[in-house]
């Protein structure tokens, strides 16, 4: 075996190599050996530890166990205790119960005798209604009948009344009506009359006119046949042509004079009618004059009545507009507020339903309660009413003395007394200081059940931190742990607190073996 290697142009010795072989073989005995004792040691050590770890299972078991054991005979003593306490409340209900019904089968013998009593009250009351009713019924026939006969002859006697004034009056109207016409007729004869005198001077004026034009007309005829005559001679005289031109324009002429004769006789007939038409006009002019004065004030009139009735409508309107604007402001708010009130109404019977569903059978008997200080309320106000009386002051208030109207709300007692206005709501606040009174009694025991149930939550979480094991639970003190014969459950949970000095340090070994026996507990 080569353990060295000879240097070059050196002679190999035999001595130096032997020595050198030997110490390199002891130094790899020693390694070997303490390589063996350090396998050996770990191997002890493992086999300890795995020892070590078997036994704190075992313990660990036994420790649970010995707490379940505990746990069990302290559980068992309390839920004994409980179901004798239990036991005591459901005999203490049961008797409640009995007395209960006991109770209601008393009050409901009484309701029932009161029934009977209620009922035989109303038909002796409904008798004697029903002949009050008869009695008032006869009384009134017999009055209609003595009404009629009265009305009947005051009709017959203003029916004669009537008709003798009626006929009194159709002769006084007759009479009247043959004076009129009397009196026309004679307004008629005079204006014919006053017409033909007109009539007749027109017509004498007209006749004097056309003779008077008619002697002029003739007179200048006269003049212009003597000048016709000297021109004709002088014509004749001096041409012969002329002669015939004369002859045909007198032929011409004579035909004009009777065409002039027809147009005098014409313009006499014209002038006639002019004549008549201007005084008929001037009659129309008069007339229409006062005619048109009288429609003129008519008109007037009828205008300012107009424009006055037409400043009265448009007030009228104004006025009716402003009404119905405000009368439908005042329909709407009455409509929101009846539909308001219609809600509030609704909701308060779907809650007194909601609530009578939720009443025990005491207050389904007895729904109000009797105060004990009503009496005194009502022995205070007769001595002040008694007083006042005594005093000569008029009392306003008492019970007799409410009037009762119809057409508007009101309430009455269980003894038909009508309650006055101040008073309609006793038997709500009744309901409601009772209902109060049983919110707050609720509200307390709450309060109550709420700090017992966190003192039994505290006590069961200090239960489950008893049984269970990890870092949170090993740093503070085992509730479950016994300490002469006592158990820290109900004692407050112990905090450790932190110290800088003289701290434990735990080996980080035994940390993870700890955490581990955790996990295959929980499992």
């Amino acid at each position: 075996m080569r353990l060295g290697k000879v240097s070059k142009g050196a002679a190999p010795t035999l001595g130096g190599a032997g020595g050198d072989a030997t110490a390199k073989y002891g130094v790899v005995k020693d390694t070997d050996l303490a390589r063996q004792k350090y396998l050996e040691a770990k191997r002890i050590l493992k086999s300890k530890m795995e020892q070590e770890q078997r036994n704190s299972r075992a313990n660990s078991l036994k420790i649970q166990t010995i707490y379940r054991k505990i746990m069990r005979i302290n559980k068992v003593d309390g839920l004994r205790k409980e179901i004798e306490i239990l036991s005591q409340n459901h005999e203490r209900d049961v008797d409640r119960k009995d007395a209960i019904i006991q109770m209601l089968d008393r009050d409901l013998e009484e309701a029932e005798d009161q029934f009977g009593m209620a009922l035989r009250a109303h038909l002796q009351n409904m008798d004697k209604l029903i002949d009050l009713q008869d009695s008032r019924l006869l009384g009134l026939e017999q009055e209609f009948e003595s009404e009629l006969v009265a009305l009947e002859s005051e009709f017959n006697n203003e029916r004669k009344q009537i008709v003798t004034q009626h006929s009194r009056e159709v002769g006084e109207l007759n009479d009247i009506m043959n004076a009129i016409d009397v009196e026309e007729s004679e307004r008629e004869a005079e204006a014919r009359q006053e017409h033909e005198q007109l009539r007749e001077e027109i017509r004498n004026k007209n006749l004097e006119e056309i003779n008077v034009l008619r002697i002029t007309l003739d007179t200048q005829i006269e003049d212009l046949e003597q000048m016709f005559e000297t021109a004709h001679w002088q014509y004749l005289q001096n041409t012969d042509q002329r002669t015939t031109e004369f002859k045909s324009l007198t032929r011409k002429d004579q035909e004009l004079s009777k065409e002039i004769e027809q147009k005098i006789r014409k313009i006499d007939r014209l002038q006639s009618s002019l004549q008549h038409w201007r005084m008929k006009i001037s009659q129309n002019v008069k007339e229409c004059a006062q005619r048109n004065s009288n429609l003129q004030e008519e008109k007037n009139g009828i205008q300012a009545h107009f424009q006055n009735l037409k400043s009265r409508m448009n007030k009228f309107r104004s006025t009716q507009k402003s009404r119905l604007s405000e009368l439908t402001k005042n329909a709407n708010g009455s409509k929101n507020l009846l539909k308001d009130k219609c809600d509030l109404a609704e909701r308060i019977l779907k809650l007194s339903e909601l609530g009578r569903k939720m009443e025990t059978e005491q207050e389904k008997v007895t729904p109000f309660y009797v105060s004990s200080v009503e009496g005194e309320i009502e022995k205070q106000a007769e001595a002040m009413m008694q007083k006042a009386k005594e005093e000569g002051e008029p009392s306003k208030a008492g019970g007799d003395d409410v009037e009762v109207t119809p057409l508007h709300s009101s309430a009455w007692s269980e003894t038909g007394k009508p309650v006055g206005k101040w008073n309609h709501l006793d038997q709500f606040w009744k309901k409601y200081n009772k209902v109060l009174l049983d919110a707050l009694a609720i509200e307390k025991e709450e309060e109550k059940l709420k700090k017992e149930n966190a003192d039994l939550q505290e006590i069961l979480k200090q239960y489950f931190d008893g049984i269970s094991v990890n870092d949170e639970v090993l740093q503070k003190a085992n509730p479950l742990f016994v300490t002469n014969f006592k158990v820290n459950l109900n004692k407050p949970m112990a905090v450790r607190r932190e110290e800088t000095k003289n701290m434990t340090f735990v080996e980080a070994n035994a940390v993870v073996n700890q955490q581990k026996m955790g996990t295959m507990l929980n499992r």
